[in-house]
């Protein structure tokens, strides 16, 4: 027989029930007494009557009773929420609620802009447990009582709620009533603010193209006729080349709160005129003299006329290296191991042997480059020779500079001087013997410029002459002098890397055995390519149905487009590009999109690669 419930025992069970008198209260044999148990069955119970939950522990050894709960209700034991079933017993405090949504919501779209009452209910119900007779585990539920009505909800309460939120601008107090009366259920607007009006960049209207066309080039009276090709862009003096549309500022707005919503800063545009151009008062820019307009520069956008050098026949030993800061057309071909540089476009009738072309514009050759290097955009700033030697100056000088200090702070320590000059000259004895080195290759460069870099061209040249001449180092190098050769040497420097075009190409007939690299698009207008390095920032494109593409390395920002690739003789090709390769036929070869790569070892015909289908094949 079960052992009897002791007195403690039982007053903690009545304590528990909370009981008090009524019609409908029940005698303690009624709650677990009346139930059938079994008389084996030594787990706790639980048991629920009259919206209360029981608790009968479990007898010596045996478990206790386990409680959980099906929404809406909620079981708290303890104060602690439940989640999961949990074991209980007769000293633990067990709560129970109704977990509803309230009567509506108001809730703010994510810019502030709108606010929205959502009705669920105009009347809260009460809500009752469901009795459930005494068992081991047990999952209590609830069922409503429309009978009974606990709240019931007004225009005022929900106004005063906005207005607690400080959600007041613009509050349609009639459509919150519309809606109390004639229920929708679903989320109405009933506030709104204002959105700021957003401002307009600054922009640059160009009348001038950026790009070059097929045409021929001719010479009239010494002077290029531009009118009388399509190649080169031109314009006649007084014309309009570009105009600045100024930024618009825009306006503030507010959002539900009152509170003001400002619109992003538009951003602005730097114009400067430079060279046989004009900024007028009405932000246009116009010509002063006939030739190619260009705009360069990032941030700051230059507007100048480039000038051109021509050259009537072919470069070779006789013209001598070509450096020049506008376009350079060269009516023949490059001969072997030369260098042109241009701070513009380079045009080549002919074609390219063994030499080296450089361009902060465009390269257009009409024939054949072989065993060449040609170098447009960025890439014609960075591998240009007045470019990398002022960088490489600068930094040398700037060591000596601070070289100078420390000496000089040497020298007084001991109450004794010594003169500026003197002090360069011992370092560069010693310490700094790159300098003279670096100076005369510069030198070497300045002194074939067939045009002025910058203004301050005599004034550089002057500085370098004086450093490979000591006496006049010693007498005139001052802390003042040698800053302004620095100042000389940063805008030397600055003015090459401030020439670089936005939009530029290479655009040739064919090569072999090439390097390019463009920060535009490649064209290859001809036969195609052997053996080449090809890197485009932009696209590479075979123009001709009859291109080949053999034994060599392209590599594409945007996409490739190619006729014939590699042959039946073997030579593997590597194509990579940004975004897909197009290809008419290929033999062999390796094809990268992005990340992902396929190994062509049989002829494919009239493919698309892109990273879907690459990742297919491989």
């Amino acid at each position: 027989m079960p052992e009897r419930m002791s007195e403690k025992e039982l007053n903690q069970l009545i304590n528990m029930l909370e009981w008090e008198p009524s019609n409908n209260d029940m005698q303690l044999s009624d709650v677990f007494l009346t139930d059938e148990q079994p008389a084996d069955d030594d787990k706790g119970r639980l048991l629920v009557r009259a919206d209360k939950i029981f608790v009968q522990d479990p007898l010596p050894g045996g478990s206790p009773a386990v409680i959980s709960a099906v929404l809406p209700v909620e079981i708290h034991v303890n104060g602690e929420k439940i989640s999961i079933p949990t074991a209980v017993t007769s000293e633990d405090i067990i709560e129970w609620e109704i977990s509803e949504p309230p009567l509506y919501s108001i809730t703010v779209s994510e810019d502030k802009l709108w606010a929205f009452f959502t009705l669920y209910s105009t009347k809260q119900y009460a809500w009752n447990l469901n009795d459930h007779t005494s068992a081991s585990y047990l999952e209590i539920d609830a069922t409503i009582n429309t009978e009974v009505i606990v709240g019931q909800l007004s225009l005022n309460h929900v106004i005063s709620d906005f207005e607690n939120k400080s959600i007041t601008q613009n509050l349609n107090i009639s459509g919150i009533h519309a809606e109390l009366q004639n229920p929708s259920y679903q989320p109405i607007p009933v506030a709104n603010g204002r959105a700021a009006v957003p401002g307009e960049n600054a922009r640059l209207e160009l009348f001038f193209s950026e790009k070059i066309t097929d045409g021929e080039f001719s010479e009239v009276g010494g002077q290029v006729d531009y009118r009388s090709h399509l190649r080169i862009p031109s314009v006649l003096r007084g014309e309009v080349i570009a105009r600045k549309i100024p930024l618009v500022e825009g306006m503030p707005g507010y959002d539900v709160h009152g509170e003001i919503l400002y619109p992003q800063q538009p951003s602005d545009i730097i114009v400067i005129a430079k060279d046989h151009t004009v900024l007028l008062v009405n932000n246009e820019i116009r010509a002063l003299r006939e030739g190619r307009p260009r705009m360069t520069g990032d941030k700051i956008k230059y507007f100048d006329i480039c000038t051109s050098y021509i050259v009537p026949g072919n470069v070779n030993i006789k013209t001598g290296n070509i450096l020049f800061s506008g376009d350079i057309i060269v009516q023949g071909d490059v001969e072997d191991n030369m260098i042109i540089e241009s701070l513009g476009n380079v045009y080549v009738a002919g074609s390219v042997y063994n030499s080296t072309i450089t361009a902060t514009g465009s390269i257009l050759v009409k024939g054949n480059v072989a065993n060449s290097k040609l170098y447009s955009g960025y890439f014609g700033v960075m591998y240009n020779r007045i470019y990398n030697a002022s960088q490489l100056l600068l930094e040398e000088v700037k060591g000596l500079q601070k070289a100078i200090k420390i000496l000089t702070q040497a020298v007084e320590s001991r109450k004794q001087s010594v003169k500026y000059g003197q002090a360069i000259l011992l370092l560069l004895e010693s310490k700094f013997k790159k300098i003279p080195q670096v100076i005369r290759e510069l030198l070497t460069v300045l002194t074939h410029v067939k045009s002025t870099y910058h203004h301050d061209l005599e004034q550089v040249m002057h500085f370098l002459n004086v450093f490979l001449n000591p006496p006049q180092l010693v007498d005139f190098m001052n802390e003042a002098s040698l800053g302004g050769f620095l100042n000389s040497l940063v805008q030397l420097h600055t003015g090459v890397a401030r020439m670089q075009e936005t939009k530029v190409e290479v655009n040739m007939g064919q090569c072999q055995n090439t390097i390019i690299k463009s920060n535009g698009d490649i064209i290859i207008h001809r036969d195609g390519i052997v053996q080449s390095d090809l890197f485009s920032s932009g696209n590479i494109s075979f123009l001709k149905s009859t291109s080949v593409c053999r034994g060599s390395k392209l590599e594409a920002g945007g996409m490739i487009s190619a006729y014939l690739v590699g042959g039946e003789s073997g030579a593997q090709s590597f194509l990579k590009a940004k975004r897909s390769v197009t290809v008419r036929k290929m033999y062999l070869g390796k094809v990268t999109i992005d990340r992902y790569t396929a190994d062509i070892t049989e002829p494919v015909e009239n493919m698309v690669f892109n990273s879907e289908t690459v990742r297919m094949i491989r």
